[in-house]
């Protein structure tokens, strides 16, 4: 069992926190140098109540498409043996510009997509394949899944759920 800061998060949180400067920035595990495999990591995402750890564990293989699984991470504060509700799925920008999710969510009995225009990793005018070495085109791509999660359908995509 990790020590725990007063927080109830990790000392390792709180440092990474810490570190980042700020908690919206903070990572842990996250790699100085991407390789083709699988690249799993913690960061911040702002739920709306606060920022809370997430993990996130993608496997790709240097193309236009990858597999991730998110959950709580456990380097947060509070949680309970029922706080873990995983969601597994896709991501493809076969187009170079959009990102298309598919996701399921067995905890809630939800599966879904979601079309995000220029959601691709990287800049306007970048390969995507070749932003993925860099890691926080990895914190981007992660906080634009979690986002599509949590946040429901916005102006800035468009998607589907089914029960």
């Amino acid at each position: 069992m990790p020590k725990r800061a007063a927080s109830g998060r990790t000392i390792a949180l709180e440092e990474a926190i810490a570190a980042a400067g700020d908690e919206g920035s903070a990572t842990l595990g996250l790699p100085d140098k991407v390789e083709l495999g699988q690249v799993a990591f913690t960061f911040m995402f702002d739920t709306g109540d606060g920022f809370s750890a997430q993990d996130i564990t993608f496997d790709w293989e240097g193309v236009a498409w990858l597999t991730w699984s998110q959950d709580i991470s456990e380097h947060e504060g509070g949680l309970s043996a029922g706080s873990s509700s995983p969601v597994h799925g896709w991501a493809s920008w076969s187009n170079g510009s959009d990102l298309l999710l598919a996701y399921t969510w067995p905890e809630v009995s939800i599966d879904g997509w979601a079309h995000v225009p220029g959601g691709a990793p990287g800049e306007e005018g970048e390969h995507p394949e070749d932003a993925l070495y860099e890691p926080q085109a990895w914190v981007k791509l992660a906080r634009t899944i979690v986002g599509v999660l949590h946040e429901g359908e916005t102006s800035e995509w468009t998607g589907r759920t089914y029960r």
